[in-house]
């Protein structure tokens, strides 16, 4: 193959009357055209071959993005899910403590009701007690009262 070198250092042989021998010029003109075609051949297929590889390389880097984007997506997500339970954790704890609290003070009301109730029903006992007592007084009165007579 011919290198830029050859070119460039090409003679061709003088005739006689000055100029070069047309078939020596002949000669390197086609073998110049037969390198030009394969190296433009080259160079296309090259081309083709590169903008081929381009292509794949835009191809790869869009599917890059969308996968980025899907992971991004996902993370997004994943982080509200989170926030959300979260929330929902606190919800659900305030209402059981709310509900426990009102739980506490519903058996606490109770146990005050009881309480009273009890302290009513000692009240009553007493006052039954004092009643049978004085009415077994009474009693023993009049039972010592006729004897006395």
């Amino acid at each position: 193959m011919l290198t830029p070198l050859d070119i460039d250092n090409k003679s061709f042989k003088k005739t006689k009357l000055g100029g070069y021998d047309i078939n020596d010029v002949e000669d390197f003109l086609v073998q110049v055209m037969e390198d030009y075609e394969f190296l433009y051949k080259q160079n296309s297929e090259l081309k083709d071959k590169v903008n081929t590889m381009q292509e794949s390389v835009k191809y790869y880097k869009s599917i890059e993005e969308g996968i980025n984007k899907t992971i991004e997506n996902a993370q997004s997500e994943a982080e509200n899910i989170k926030e959300t339970a979260q929330r929902d954790a606190e919800y659900i704890k305030r209402d059981a403590e709310l509900e426990s609290k009102t739980r506490l003070e519903d058996l606490k009301d109770e146990i005050k009701k009881a309480e009273a109730e009890l302290e009513e029903k000692r009240k009553q006992m007493q006052i039954y007690k004092i009643r049978v007592s004085s009415m077994l007084q009474a009693q023993l009165n009049i039972i010592n009262e006729d004897r006395d007579v």
